[in-house]
Formats: structure tokens, C-alpha cells, sequence
């Protein structure tokens, strides 16, 4: 019972981090089933909502990407089971991801993917040439505007958490 009673109670904990505007967010509401604001509103600081993946309790964090928040990563990011590093699939964009990446997230210990999103725009880079560009990192294609991914989603975060 107290083994039961731990895996119900103990939560993973998963950073949605990159640069503002690379859609973090909309990634998490289109995880937890809703809608995908069209409007940008951008996050302040940091937003944690509790999900469930592999019928396991988890948090997810959703770190805001303004150069402002910056300083705050670090120990956001402390005790993560799972850094998903977001990128818009743009060129311009990579840069920065690349310098997230080298910045934040390769130093701390972490399990590491990216997410290529926004894969629906004109001009998007590939899953593939994203990774590329990213030195080999883990990268999935996603488009958070698409309800139809919220499984694909689900499925690419418990996948990836069940690997730890």
C-alpha cells in the first residue's frame, strides 16, 4: 500500500523552456485538452499546471521565454525530470534555441528533448533539420494549433518520461 500510495502522491516534473513566442504554452494547453488561443498572451514569469502521463501525477512548467525571466531558469529547471526545449522552426529562431541549449540546459543533468513547433507555417524547418541544426538532439515535429496532435503530444511526453 505505501508503494501505491507513493506513486500516487509523487509527481515528475517537466520544463517547457525556449525563447518567448515559440509557443510553450500553447503546447501545454493543447496537452491538457484546451483550446489554443490564437491571441498571444505572453506568460509572466512561470505557469505550472498538474497533468497525468503513464497514469502517473506530473507537473509541468511552462517557463517564459522573455529575456527578463532568464535568470530564473536555472533553478527552475533544478529537479526536472524532463527538459522539452521549444523551438519555432525558423532559422532565426534556432540560433537562440542553440544558445538556450548551450546556456541552460546542457549543464544541468537533465534528460533533454526539443520540440520543432509551429511545423504548420510556410517555411517551417523539419523535425528532422531542426535536430540537425541542433547538434543530434531528440526533436519531434508539433503544431499546437492542431487539436488533432493533443495524443500525439501525450504520447511523445510519456514516451519520453517512461525512458528515464
Amino acid at each position: 500500500m505505501e508503494g501505491l500510495l507513493k506513486v500516487l502522491t509523487s509527481k515528475s516534473k517537466i520544463c517547457l523552456i525556449g525563447e518567448g513566442g515559440v509557443g510553450k504554452t500553447s503546447l501545454l494547453s493543447l496537452l491538457q485538452g484546451r483550446e489554443v488561443l490564437e491571441k498571444r498572451v505572453p506568460t509572466v514569469g512561470l505557469e505550472v499546471e498538474d497533468s497525468v502521463l503513464n497514469g502517473t501525477n506530473c507537473s509541468i512548467w511552462d517557463l517564459a521565454g522573455q529575456e527578463r525571466f532568464k535568470f530564473m531558469w536555472q533553478d527552475f529547471l533544478r529537479g526536472a525530470g524532463l527538459a522539452v526545449l521549444v523551438c519555432d522552426s525558423t532559422d532565426k529562431n534556432l540560433e537562440k534555441t542553440k544558445e538556450i541549449y548551450d546556456r541552460f540546459i546542457r549543464t544541468i543533468g537533465t534528460k533533454i528533448i526539443a520540440i520543432a513547433n509551429k511545423q504548420d507555417l510556410p517555411g517551417a524547418l523539419s523535425a528532422k533539420e531542426v535536430q540537425k541544426k541542433l547538434g543530434g538532439l531528440k526533436t519531434y515535429g508539433m503544431s499546437a494549433i492542431r487539436p488533432e496532435l493533443r495524443q500525439r503530444m501525450k504520447e511523445i511526453l510519456e514516451y519520453e518520461t517512461e525512458m528515464d
